[in-house]
């Protein structure tokens, strides 16, 4: 298929054109031509507004409705007014304060209260709702027997100056040493006072005219402490007593503070107490221990969270839970209530403060075993312990901060403790060379003021930091 063949060369000449077309080309933007034009308005108006004067119509006043009005809002504008009587919100103000000034204690003033000779001593000391009035109550420091020593309750009012008058403004005179004494939280002319010999007075001091105390009711011992419970709405205030007797006695106080109603009678029975549960019964085996006095109750306070729970402390040591609904009849005595729930861990002496928490659900006691204890109310054991060195009579919520706790007693120290960790506060002092023996302490809330009263019946007043730490 395929064979061998030569042919001939074929040859062709190139036809490419060598020579290439031109062409010439101007470009030129037109010229920019600008134009003015001047913008006027020609067109004006004028408005003219004026209006017209009408005769002024006197108003009609139903004054039968006003008088409704007045008698339905009065009482609740009385009781605003009383609860901020004597403030002045500004008192204590300094635009231009150092570092020192915020986190230190000043010493204000001293007042001696008794004579050089006298035996007297500050038992007690409360601030008045609105600060400006300072109540100070006195007693002997011993009794060998029955008290039947007269007394008094010195009232002291603040200048304008801020200092307190070294004469009292009125005194209350009572039959018997004063062991503890409490200004209403709410009313400011009313204070409950409770004596050695049993008895609970209220006076209403909003009458010049007349100082008869109402006698509320009689322990069959001392009186170890009043309280005012905080009033719910559209309730009477209730004061609350406790005694040595080992009863704790709650009244209704009416028609203006001049009558007072029982309200609940309580009692710790003997049962609760490990100590007593060894004692045989009476001689003729008939007669139950319950139908005894009851525990010895040196201290209580209420719950700051539910206001039916409160912590009672006794002189064996004891600490109880109590309920104010708790329906548990004594002797078959259906006004005469048991009111513990449960029982936290014992101090090994008497319980000489209880203070609950304002922000925590926890609380603080004091013992003569020189313990501070810090206990949740859920938990039956403390959860810390502070050893002292000498036995604490009180305990003091100081409010720059609600952990910050202000412990006093046997001794002139005043000390202070951060709860949250159990350590002692010490860039707040109140230290002084004269002091006898602290009684007693108070802090003002209002103005940022303590008062401390001591065994020989002087009275100091503090400035302290609105910040302490």
């Amino acid at each position: 298929m395929f064979v061998n063949r030569s042919l001939e060369a074929v040859s062709f000449n190139s036809q490419l054109s060598t020579t290439k077309s031109q062409q010439s080309a101007n470009v030129q933007t037109t010229e920019i031509v600008y134009n003015q034009s001047p913008v006027q308005t020609v067109e004006t108006r004028t408005v003219e507004t004026q209006t017209v004067t009408e005769e002024k119509k006197k108003p009609e006043v139903n004054y039968e409705r006003l008088a409704q009005f007045l008698n339905r809002v009065t009482p609740s504008i009385l009781e605003v007014l009383d609860e901020s009587y004597g403030t002045n919100a500004f008192e204590d103000y300094e635009p231009k304060t150092d570092d020192d000034s915020l986190t230190s204690t000043q010493f204000l003033q001293k007042i001696n209260s008794v004579e050089s000779d006298s035996q007297m001593k500050v038992n007690d000391i409360s601030w008045s709702i609105g600060g400006g009035t300072l109540a100070v109550s006195y007693g002997i420091p011993y009794h060998e027997t029955w008290c039947d020593h007269l007394s008094k309750i010195q009232l002291y009012n603040q200048t304008k100056e801020g200092i307190f008058t070294d004469n009292p403004n009125k005194t209350l005179e009572t039959n018997a040493c004063v062991t503890t004494l409490a200004y209403h939280p709410t009313e400011p002319s009313i204070i409950a006072v409770g004596l050695f010999n049993g008895d609970i007075l209220v006076w209403n001091l909003r009458d010049d005219i007349s100082v008869a105390p109402t006698t509320v009711c009689t322990h069959g011992d001392c009186v170890s402490q009043v309280y005012w419970k905080a009033r719910t709405i559209n309730d009477v205030s209730l004061l609350v007593s406790s005694s040595k007797d080992g009863y704790i006695f709650i009244h209704k106080m009416m028609a203006n503070f001049t009558i007072a109603r029982v309200y609940k009678r309580l009692k710790v029975i003997k049962e609760h107490n490990p100590i007593e549960n060894s004692r045989p019964r009476s001689a003729s085996g008939t007669r139950e221990r319950a139908a005894e006095c009851g525990l010895c109750i040196t201290t209580f306070d209420f719950s700051s969270r539910d206001p039916i729970f409160f912590i009672v402390g006794t002189l064996c040591g004891g600490i109880y839970k109590c309920s104010l609904d708790r329906v548990a009849p004594i002797e078959n005595d259906e006004t005469l209530m048991d009111p513990v729930i449960d029982e936290y861990e014992r101090h090994e002496g008497s319980i000489t403060c209880i203070k609950y928490s304002p922000t925590r659900n926890l609380f603080v006691t004091a013992g003569t075993d020189k313990e501070i204890r810090i206990y949740d109310f859920e938990e039956h054991t403390n959860l810390q312990s502070i050893s002292c060195e000498n036995t604490i009579v009180g305990l003091t919520w100081i409010f720059g901060d609600q952990d910050i706790l202000a412990t006093y007693g046997a001794g002139s120290d005043i000390r202070l403790y951060n709860i949250t960790n159990g350590k002692s506060v010490t860039n707040a002092n109140f230290e002084t060379n004269d002091r006898q023996n602290t009684s007693c302490l108070c802090v003002n809330l209002k103005k940022n003021m303590v008062a401390i009263g001591d065994t020989q019946g002087n009275i100091e007043i503090w400035k302290i930091p609105r910040q302490l730490l």
